[in-house]
């Protein structure tokens, strides 16, 4: 007959071991949970989802594209800032106001002058057309932090009249900037080539995304293809404008310090007064590129 020894188990202890442990897995994915809305995939991301927003799926995102933007919102807190009650911007418009008529000896009089008030501010809804932060049909306000950013932004020719009005802010306005984010151009791993997903730390990762979104921000666009080039950064400043906040920071293109100012809602801000200037100068200063691709046509007899 074999002998044992009968263990009673102690219930109360296996029960408080295992609740614990399950405690601890619970604990533990949260974390990685949590985690996962704090970081970035890829540093790709930006760029696929204009693609993705662009090309396949305009006003519904899937799952994948819903976390991506829980990431730009909780990275988007490192951009906070207060744009003060009293802050002076600019804004600029292509026009004049123009007004003849005779003086006492009937020789004809000419005055040119800035443009009325109604024409300087953020059109009206009913008449607001797209534009990088703003869909067709809701208004907001585009400022400039000076007065050569403000000009260059509407881009006039030369002996053109273009009219500058002087807002100020009428109070504190939380805004998201992103004007520090510096464009890193494309990344490339080598190793992606084979098939290889390279370890990409989350500093990295968060620094080309949001040099991408700067990039799209302040990118100037071709004339007719506003549409389509706009519908990433829209979208964006919809969830901006959701989360509270109450405008959009971002670097010109145009100019080396200038920055750009998008109000969500014009009443933030009050003309102050406006000015006319007169476009003298067009200055373009380049270099060859020596690319190799570059060629000549020879003419045949």
């Amino acid at each position: 007959m074999l002998g044992f020894t009968y263990v009673q188990p102690n219930l109360q202890n296996w029960c408080y071991d295992r609740m614990s442990a399950i405690c601890r897995i619970k604990v533990n994915f949260r974390k990685i949970k949590i985690m996962s809305y704090k970081e970035f995939e890829s540093p790709h991301e930006w760029d696929r989802f204009c693609s993705y927003i662009s090309e396949i799926n305009r006003y519904v995102l899937d799952e994948h594209w819903k976390k991506f933007f829980n990431v730009i919102l909780f990275t988007a807190r490192k951009r906070e800032i207060i744009l003060k009650n009293g802050v002076t911007l600019v804004r600029a418009r292509i026009g004049s106001l123009y007004n003849e008529w005779e003086d006492s000896d009937g020789e004809p009089e000419r005055y040119y002058g800035p443009l009325a008030q109604k024409e300087i501010g953020a059109p009206p809804p009913d008449k607001s057309k797209d534009g990088r932060i703003n869909p067709r049909g809701i208004s907001c306000l585009y400022l400039s932090t000076d007065i050569k950013t403000a000009i260059s932004e509407v881009r006039p020719w030369l002996e053109q009249y273009v009219t500058v009005g002087c807002f100020e802010i009428i109070k504190d306005l939380k805004c998201i900037d992103s004007s520090k984010d510096e464009t890193r151009g494309c990344y490339f791993d080598l190793r992606e080539a084979e098939g290889v997903t390279p370890e990409v730390n989350p500093k990295t990762k968060e620094e080309y995304v949001w040099g991408g979104i700067n990039e799209s921000f302040s990118r100037p666009i071709n004339p007719g293809d506003e549409h389509i080039h706009y519908i990433p950064t829209q979208y964006l400043s919809a969830h901006f404008k959701a989360a509270g906040y109450e405008g959009i920071i971002y670097k010109s293109a145009l100019t080396k310090e200038g920055k750009n100012i998008v109000l969500f809602n014009p009443k933030n801000a009050r003309l102050k007064g406006a000015s006319l200037f007169r476009i003298k100068s067009i200055d373009y200063i380049y270099e060859k590129d020596g690319n190799p691709h570059s060629y000549k046509v020879s003419h045949l007899e």
